[in-house]
């Protein structure tokens, strides 16, 4: 079995959340790194995935001993974001019981944007405990509509099961959700997405750092189809363990007449900002599928 379905399933998320319920932070954190230290050794597909994946966000630049380190932290990163993840209630995010940081002049941006009657369709890269930023906007009153996978895993499910338990609704993307987010928008609601991860061969490919990848378009269709904003947002952590919820200027969508080029066009400005964010903390960038399939 693949280390990415051993990963992705029911058992090992269940583990992960005794693990850590009971453990004590430091002793998780320590486990993180000699798992993603053993994959590393091993070279197993997971880890090369994640390896391949950063040689396009770090550059031509970077040599073989210096992409494995980073693939091995991104990997122990991971373990620290889930051990959190499954560590932290949402009573602890609305008590302020989690380290975390946001600025107050961005909270203010996003405030303006959530008030705004054309809805914001929130989206953002998967890095670092994006769950615990989710949680975080959940407890500050900002309810939203997150538009998952269309085909979870059975791991997927439980951990859509957890978030469900933490007030983020989790829907899988299909006809009835893609309604529910239409109505959502055209009242001034808010929508979810990430944007960063593969889901289609028959998604057109886009600019994505250094070289075009298939990645989603639906959150910009959304946008032309309602009006709304786009918002980026990221989740990063910090050498003390904190964490920030970074909140980017909500952006408008630019017309020219033409859907498929506006389509295209926007879906660059918003991947702009997303690589921007990236390449701030690649090492939390956690993505374990191929977003660029043939280099794997």
């Amino acid at each position: 079995m693949k280390a990415q379905d051993i990963l992705g399933s029911p058992p090992f998320v269940l583990l992960g959340v005794a693990i850590a319920r009971t453990m004590p932070r430091r002793a998780g954190y320590w486990l993180a790194r000699q798992v993603a230290r053993i994959m590393a050794r091993r070279r197993n597909q997971f880890f090369c995935t994640v390896r391949a994946n950063l040689r396009h966000v770090v550059g031509p630049g970077a040599d073989a001993s210096e992409l494995d380190d980073l693939a091995e932290r991104a990997i122990g990163h991971a373990g620290r974001t889930y051990f959190d993840m499954f560590r932290t209630t949402l009573q602890d995010v609305r008590q302020g019981q989690v380290p975390l940081r946001v600025d107050p002049a961005e909270w203010d941006s996003g405030r303006r944007a959530f008030a705004d009657e054309r809805g914001v369709i929130l989206v953002g890269p998967h890095m670092s405990n994006f769950d615990l930023a989710m949680q975080w906007f959940e407890s500050q009153g900002v309810g939203m509509q997150v538009l998952g996978l269309a085909d979870p895993n059975a791991g997927t499910q439980m951990l859509n099961w957890l978030r469900r338990r933490r007030s983020v609704e989790v829907t899988p993307i299909g006809l009835t959700s893609l309604r529910q987010a239409v109505t959502r928008l055209r009242q001034g609601g808010v929508v979810t997405t990430g944007v960063d991860r593969p889901v289609s061969v028959e998604d057109e490919p886009v600019p994505f750092f250094d070289a075009p990848a298939r990645l989603p378009t639906g959150h910009i269709r959304l946008a032309l189809r309602t009006g709304a904003l786009i918002m980026v947002t990221a989740c990063l952590q910090h050498p003390d363990a904190s964490y920030s919820v970074r909140i980017m200027p909500a952006l408008e969508m630019e017309v020219s007449g033409n859907r498929e080029r506006d389509v295209r066009h926007n879906a660059r400005r918003v991947l702009a900002v997303i690589e921007g964010l990236v390449r701030q903390a690649p090492e939390q960038w956690l993505m374990f599928v191929p977003v660029w399939p043939e280099e794997v």
